[in-house]
């Protein structure tokens, strides 16, 4: 991995991140530390340090999981630039490739429900500018571009879960982010016991929750089938903004029933 400056002209550029990372998931949370702490030395805000972050984040998955198959013998490449006032990004892997036009649309309505394959729509969506071409040397490239004014503010990570009762209804409040690894985890963790002992009527609060990417969503979906076909009923509270719009892209704002204020959420249980 290296860090370089630019050359000190106007227009070169400023800086440049190279990493060569393992195919594995624990490069998705590297890849995502490393391009925040890029971002926000750049004087990005919290919300473009998410986005960018997430964006990455989502790449370098699908070239751990889809481009390499966890093949330990490859290899994914990262490389981040800053120029101009834009961040480019280009992640890539080393396995056989594949036709972007062939991916099923995860929007369409026999695909809501799938726990995968939403991971492109959503780097389209946090992205100004996206790329997906078979690399002239080996394997896939996705090649990003974010337009990033200069503001600097904190990020925040991890992610807390907090349950309690009210009227019958089980409320899970939650802060931080629900992405690939123990975040979604916990959280299937925490549907599984909801459901052993009897709960089927579940409050999702994410009030708290910055954002969520593919996997995350995923949990969602498989939370909310799983308390479905036990005959109960999972619905969402206080959605920020970007989280809204992230289930508004994906067309999942269709399936699950969205509140703003608790006690009309709590009313609207059967």
């Amino acid at each position: 991995m290296s860090m370089n400056p630019g050359s000190g002209k106007k227009k070169a550029v400023v800086r440049r991140l190279d990493m060569v990372l393992e195919s594995d998931l624990e490069s998705a949370d590297l890849s995502e530390s490393l391009l925040n702490a890029f971002c926000m030395q750049a004087g990005c805000n919290e919300q473009q340090c998410n986005e960018v972050g997430l964006a990455v984040r989502e790449s370098v998955i699908n070239a751990v999981l889809h481009g390499n198959k966890s093949d330990p013998k490859k290899k994914v490449f990262l490389r981040a630039e800053l120029r101009h006032g834009d961040l480019c990004v280009t992640v890539r892997d080393e396995g056989p490739g594949f036709d972007p036009r062939s991916l099923p649309d995860p929007t369409k309505p026999e695909n809501l429900l799938r726990e995968s394959g939403r991971g492109i729509l959503m780097i389209r969506a946090l992205t100004d500018r996206l790329v997906i071409r078979r690399s002239s040397s080996r394997g896939m490239e996705f090649r990003m571009v974010k337009c990033l004014p200069k503001q600097m503010d904190e990020h925040k990570t991890g992610l807390r879960v907090e349950s309690r009762k009210v009227d019958g209804v089980t409320i899970l409040d939650m802060e931080g982010r629900i992405v690939l690894g123990e975040p979604t985890a916990a959280l299937r963790d925490e549907f599984e016991k909801l459901i052993d002992r009897g709960d089927k009527k579940i409050l999702m609060n994410l009030e708290g929750v910055s954002y969520i990417d593919s996997s995350g969503l995923g949990a969602l979906v498989s939370g909310f089938m799983t308390v479905k076909n036990r005959q109960g009923q999972m619905k969402l509270l206080s959605l920020t903004s970007k989280v809204r719009e992230l289930l508004q892209i994906t067309k999942l704002l269709t399936v699950f029933e969205v509140f703003d204020d608790e006690s009309t959420a709590l009313d609207s249980f059967s």
